[in-house]
């Protein structure tokens, strides 16, 4: 089994890290804290970096067509520029549900979106995951209690799906052209007392690099086999999200929390809600881009 320690790459206090992308036209390692209301990016050469701080917690941002970014905020989907800092509604996002918010999502090779619900305090059954293809919000699952980690392997063919309220990782056989899941079943059991499994990618030869909240860790699971063949070790133990680029696409990007932590762990690990990365000589594949433009 292969194993890595990840560096700091940016001492920060983010409450709730999330949302690890890498943004291949720009190069930079994007990211959000959900509590904080912050939307980031950095550059990993250079170090440097810009914050926005948004009117409303913000869970996601994804490239989207016009060099803009698809963001999830708490209670809609919309289009925003970062150096203007101009945003567009697009959806709203469960109106008549305001204990929810959006919580993690990625785009599929078609263009749409997939995003879940959770409720703002994660209690059990209250969301759903969402497919939207630009015009049309779909639920695909339901209930869902917190979405989390989702990808597809390399070939299209099959949806991962995380939801932290169970220790196991999801398969679902997937049809692109239509964007319709069917054929659910479990690959991976995350078998780890007190950790849970948060936000997730995939890298090009399909495996799963999956976040383990408590567990001061980034898994890399076989999902053909459900086995665990990598370990990423993270300084500090509340590990959010995690995102492939980079130098040759073989870097992992990743973000980390401090929300939930005592003083006393705070004081144990102070570099808790820092980003970090990892030179894992293992190579991810671009994120897809939000179209807007899928028939579905």
């Amino acid at each position: 089994m292969n194993t890595w320690n990840a560096i700091l790459l940016q001492k920060a206090s983010l409450q709730l890290g999330e949302g690890a992308l890498w943004h291949p036209l720009w190069q930079q390692f994007v990211y959000v804290d959900i509590e904080g209301k912050l939307l980031g990016r950095i550059d990993p050469k250079t170090g440097s970096s810009e914050i926005r701080i948004m009117d409303k917690h913000i869970s996601l941002a994804l490239p989207a067509t016009g060099d803009k970014l698809l963001v999830a905020l708490q209670d809609s989907l919309a289009l925003y520029d970062f150096d203007s800092e101009q945003i567009q509604e697009l959806i709203p996002l469960e109106p008549d549900l305001s204990h929810n918010r959006s919580n993690d999502g990625a785009c599929d090779a078609s263009g749409r979106l997939w995003i879940g619900t959770m409720h703002r305090h994660a209690k059990p059954d209250q969301g759903t995951l969402y497919r939207y293809n630009g015009s049309t919000l779909t639920g695909m699952i339901t209930p869902t209690s917190v979405s989390n980690g989702i990808g597809w392997s390399p070939d299209n063919d099959t949806l991962y799906y995380i939801d932290s309220h169970s220790p196991y990782i999801r398969a679902f056989d997937f049809d692109l052209q239509y964007g319709t899941i069917t054929n659910e079943r479990i690959i991976v059991h995350i078998d780890l007392p007190g950790c849970v499994a948060d936000g997730m990618c995939v890298d090009a030869a399909g495996m799963l690099w999956v976040a383990i909240w408590d567990g001061s860790a980034v898994h890399r699971y076989n999902p053909d086999t459900g086995a665990l063949i990598g370990v990423v070790q993270v300084p500090v133990p509340h590990v959010t999200n995690c995102a492939l680029g980079g130098t040759g696409m073989q870097q992992l990007f990743i973000t980390t929390a401090r929300t939930g932590l005592t003083p006393e762990e705070l004081h144990q690990f102070p570099l808790s809600g820092s980003l970090f990365i990892a030179d894992v000589d293992i190579a991810g594949s671009n994120p897809f881009y939000f179209t807007g433009t899928a028939a579905t």
